[in-house]
């Protein structure tokens, strides 16, 4: 690549050329990219384990799998939690809650 400079000296022009390579080389040292590379992997391996040990990650999802008292069930969601552990036992169940327009004791596990 040719850049062309143009000058005005005592009223005339004059044109400088300048050759510059098409590719621009990287400046950064080997050193220095090495630097880069293990800052951004000791980055990375602070966040996997910072996940890992705060279980940001982990689902709560429960999973339902009794019904539990009458239907409707006319407790609180502490009553139909203890009607699940005294039918089936705790584990499996883990919480209890009513739910539903005929208020169901719905046991998750």
């Amino acid at each position: 690549i040719t850049t062309h400079i143009i000058c005005l000296t005592n009223d005339k022009f004059i044109d400088k050329k300048k050759k510059t390579s098409g590719l621009r080389k990287s400046k950064a040292k080997p050193k220095e990219m090495t630097k880069n590379i293990n800052s951004v992997s000791i980055t990375v391996l602070f966040f996997v384990l910072l996940v890992a040990s705060t279980e940001i990650l982990k689902s709560e999802a429960q999973t339902f799998c009794f019904e539990c008292g009458p239907v409707p069930f006319l407790g609180t969601n502490a009553d139909c939690f203890n009607c699940c552990k005294t039918k089936y036992g705790s584990p499996p169940v883990v919480s209890g809650v009513v739910e539903g327009s005929e208020k169901h004791c719905h046991c998750y596990c």
